[in-house]
């Protein structure tokens, strides 16, 4: 079970996940989405730290995943 204290929660094919921006200890802004499961834990640079993150591309982050994890 993952904590979701600060944390958006987002389905995707049937399946809960939940999303949050953090800085790394260099201070870079990383996008961190997490299965309910924890067996999927992903982290990503946002695309450019002026745009907010939205669902969508919280969406097409999962999509690229699976279209090229699912083989």
């Amino acid at each position: 079970m993952v904590a979701k204290k600060g944390k958006r929660k987002i389905e995707y094919e049937g399946n809960i996940f939940y999303w949050f921006v953090r800085a790394d200890d260099n201070g870079r802004l990383r996008i961190h989405i997490l299965s309910e499961d924890k067996k999927i834990n992903l982290e990503y640079p946002p695309f450019d730290s002026e745009v907010p993150v939205t669902p969508s591309y919280i969406r097409r982050l999962l999509d690229n995943y699976f279209m090229n994890h699912t083989r």
